[in-house]
């Protein structure tokens, strides 16, 4: 099921999806991103929370997604759309 594109739209405004983005830009411009996660992830309760679900996949957060999006009926690809 493919989310409508006003909604991806309203989705890629909310404030959220900008920290998340700013998120995925500190980690790639940092001189050790895993460093930089590790630390988002002991500042950030939420970030906790996504790295206990992604470690319930096995520490993959691409089966994590999929998985999770399978469950709610939306597309994996919708989601990354999001973020570009």
């Amino acid at each position: 099921m493919a989310i409508p594109k006003i909604m991806l739209q309203l989705a890629k405004s909310n404030p959220m999806i900008q920290q998340i983005k700013n998120m995925m830009n500190t980690v790639k411009m940092a001189q050790n991103p895993q460093a930089a996660l590790n630390q988002m992830i002991m500042n950030n309760p939420q970030m906790k929370q996504v790295m206990e679900i992604v470690n319930q996949y096995g520490g993959d957060p691409n089966k994590a997604l999929n998985s999770l999006a399978e469950q709610y009926g939306i597309s994996p690809q919708d989601i990354f759309d999001m973020f570009n």
